[in-house]
């Protein structure tokens, strides 16, 4: 674990609570959610319908609409090519789902991540139209796909483009391409994932035709947009609201079988059980096998192939976890090695012939999280390698690629999250000059992790007296994160490691108003400074492991108290 800094949020002024009419705990959280005025507080804790916007806003969502409203009444074949990570796989489900309730015939395809990577490529495209496809959809893809959308039109098929990342200065020239980043676009959010994107488009085919669209798609937006890690405010803030609530009903065969082997209670369902058990699991079969796996379990109407499906996912998952906890014992042994050499990079680059690529992007991200730092974590091949990187706050990763552009055969992302290939001759002097512009942009920065309190509250407070609220503040996730608070002095009743290597620390922690259950994650080592009283940064939540759900601390971080 690297050190962290505790950053106490400004209090409200003098005088918010009486103006908002809230006790003063209440009126702080708000206040640190930008919240100003007592009119705005019934919007921002509702987050309901009011927050979405209209989908012919975006650009060419009415080319788009018309000409799927086209190939359904003439009984054309549309194909659905979307990513193989969490987000594309539920848009495309999505669309499969929205498309086939009002009669289209539907081919959807999920690329190889070993064979085909990230995006639609050639061969996809052939696959596609020699089986009769005269319409294709990308979800999650396809705004830099010029090539490839040049080839689906020589070969007889329009493509409709739904994309959410960054576009190049030469977009493809699609038949329609909807992507509120787009300089033209009048939508007024921004921050929609690959799978609200595909929830826009059926949004706006089902008004064409006058129907109701399928309120049980919000599921699968929820699940795309925390996967994703999109922005939980604004739009995004309301869909995965609703879609948790569809969830925690969900007549999906396949995600109530998936929530069955994940062990996780619907009808207490948050963000903490899509991000740690639901998703994961989604995500496995396309980082060590097929994605059509995943994609076969949201979209089966048969809860015995459901069972069958979710199953195989959990050993798939298990496999997941055994190949990144082996391999992030290399990239660790790398990092320390370059450390001891010339201290911790400014950027982690860590490389191996051994790794597959389905487990980059969980290598990067773990290693941001344990040295604060930007990471790439490279699979080389023979002659070319791929790679997925990962970001610290403030730090525009897209960017620090785009400066090594010419190095690249291909790369994309946005700014926490990219990936690419690259000859592997060329991975010497890419990492050299990835590591140089990282420094000279985090140049003046401090990396140390800094961890933003809400407040300084006895434990009671948040745990006990104001748990319902800090409740209603969910759904927590990027740029809505749950309350972080400080109590100085908690007083450990009880402290064990816990999991595999014994690299968790389980707490019971107590002050005079009670006590609770305490887990801080891959800090097993801080076993030694669990005794007696401890100054302690915490989340709390409901643990819905045992027959009932009880509130839980997760420690971010803890001192002993002085």
């Amino acid at each position: 674990m690297t050190s962290k800094t505790w950053h106490k949020l400004p209090a409200p002024p003098a005088g918010f609570s009486q103006a908002v009419g809230l006790p003063p705990f209440q009126a702080h959280l708000l206040y640190n959610r930008g919240i100003r005025h007592r009119s705005e507080i019934e919007p921002y804790l509702s987050a309901d319908s009011r927050l979405r916007n209209d989908p012919m806003l975006l650009p060419d969502m009415g080319s788009a609409v018309s000409r799927l409203t086209k190939a359904i009444d003439a009984n054309e074949l549309i194909g659905v090519f979307g990513d193989f990570d969490t987000d594309g796989i539920t848009g495309t489900a999505l669309l499969v789902r929205g498309l086939g309730d009002v009669g289209a015939r539907v081919l959807p395809y999920l690329p190889d991540r070993l064979d085909e990577g990230h995006g639609l490529n050639d061969d996809a495209v052939r696959a596609l139209t020699g089986r009769g496809v005269t319409l294709l959809v990308t979800v999650d893809c396809g705004a830099s796909s010029i090539d490839e959308i040049a080839l689906a039109a020589s070969l007889g098929a329009d493509t409709i483009v739904t994309d959410h990342h960054n576009l190049t200065d030469n977009p493809p020239a699609s038949f329609a391409l909807i992507n509120p980043k787009r300089s033209d676009s009048a939508y007024p959010y921004r921050e929609l994932t690959g799978v609200g994107m595909a929830f826009k488009l059926v949004e706006a085919l089902y008004a064409e035709i006058g129907e109701p669209w399928p309120a049980h798609l919000l599921e699968l937006v929820a699940l795309g947009t925390v996967a994703d890690v999109g922005p939980l405010t604004g739009e995004n803030r309301s869909l995965v609201k609703e879609g948790i609530e569809r969830l925690k009903t969900t007549q999906n065969p396949g995600l109530r079988a998936l929530a069955d082997v994940s062990k996780v209670k619907l009808a207490s369902l948050a963000t903490d059980d899509l991000s740690f058990r639901l998703i994961p699991r989604l995500n496995a079969p396309g980082r060590v096998g097929s994605a059509r796996t995943s994609l076969d379990l949201l979209t089966t109407t048969s809860e015995e192939e459901a069972a069958l499906l979710a199953s195989q996912m959990e050993l798939m998952n298990r496999e997941r976890r055994a190949l990144t906890e082996e391999a992030m014992q290399e990239a660790e042994r790398q990092v320390a090695q370059v450390s001891a050499d010339e201290g911790v990079p400014p950027l982690a680059f860590v490389e191996s012939e051994a790794w597959t690529p389905g487990i980059l992007g969980l290598i990067a991200a773990r290693l941001t999280d344990l040295y604060h730092r930007p990471a790439v974590a490279v699979a080389r091949g023979s002659a070319t390698s791929r790679a997925s990187a990962r970001s610290i706050p403030g730090l525009d990763l897209y960017a620090v690629l785009a400066a090594s552009a010419g190095m690249f055969d291909r790369f994309g992302g946005h700014s926490q999250a990219a990936g690419f290939t690259v000859p592997t001759a060329s991975l010497p002097a890419l990492r050299r000059q990835l590591v140089a512009t990282a420094s000279e942009k985090l140049d003046g920065v401090d990396l140390i992790e800094e961890l933003d309190v809400e407040c300084e509250v006895p434990l009671s407070l948040p745990c006990q007296v104001e748990f319902d609220f800090v409740q209603t503040l969910s759904p927590f996730g990027a740029e809505n994160p749950a309350p972080v608070f400080l109590t100085r002095g908690a007083r450990v009743i009880d402290a064990r490691t816990v999991g595999r290597d014994r690299q968790h620390l389980k707490m019971r922690l107590g002050d005079d108003g009670g006590s609770w259950d305490a887990i801080a994650f891959r800090q097993g080592d801080m076993l030694a400074a669990a005794r007696d009283r401890i100054d302690v940064v915490y989340t709390v939540a409901l643990d819905n492991w045992g027959e009932r759900p009880k509130v839980q601390l997760t420690v971010l971080d803890m001192r002993a108290s002085r």
